[in-house]
């Protein structure tokens, strides 16, 4: 019987490991993507700041930032993940937000058919009510 116990105490830890080892391979990758974006953000604020400024080149410079902010809101979950072992659903929905109104922001919805409209409207509200109503976790 002991036998079984351990091989099963193997087989769990081992299955343990895997999310771990995923969301460190997970953190390596965003901190890659968010240096990337970090210098993207920063070549486009000087393009800016050096050309005529247009409204192209703002709206660019909004969304590199945009993009930086939701990538370093999912390498803290990652890292939170490490700290307390669970994932902070509030996190990903400041991330989902983030990233709505990034995608209101820079494709026009002037554009866009009713059905869109009412679609991104439902769904920032949806986040937003989420964002409200899950309180934040204590730190430990």
């Amino acid at each position: 019987m002991s036998d079984k116990k351990t091989i099963l105490e193997y087989v769990t830890n081992f299955f343990s490991l895997v999310p771990l080892v995923l969301y460190t391979i997970v953190a390596m990758m965003l901190t890659i993507i968010a240096i990337v974006s970090v210098y993207d953000s920063v070549i486009l604020i000087f393009q800016l700041i050096t050309s005529s400024a247009t409204t192209a080149n703002i709206v660019s410079v909004i969304n590199s930032l945009l993009l930086t902010i939701t990538i370093i809101v999912l390498f803290e979950t990652v890292t939170v993940y490490f700290k307390t072992k669970h994932v902070e659903v509030r996190a990903l929905l400041v991330a989902g937000l983030t990233g709505m109104v990034r995608h209101i922001l820079i494709y026009n919805m002037e554009k866009a058919d009713p059905f869109m409209i009412g679609a991104s409207v439902a769904l920032l509200a949806v986040l937003i009510a989420g964002i409200v109503l899950i309180k934040p976790e204590p730190v430990p």
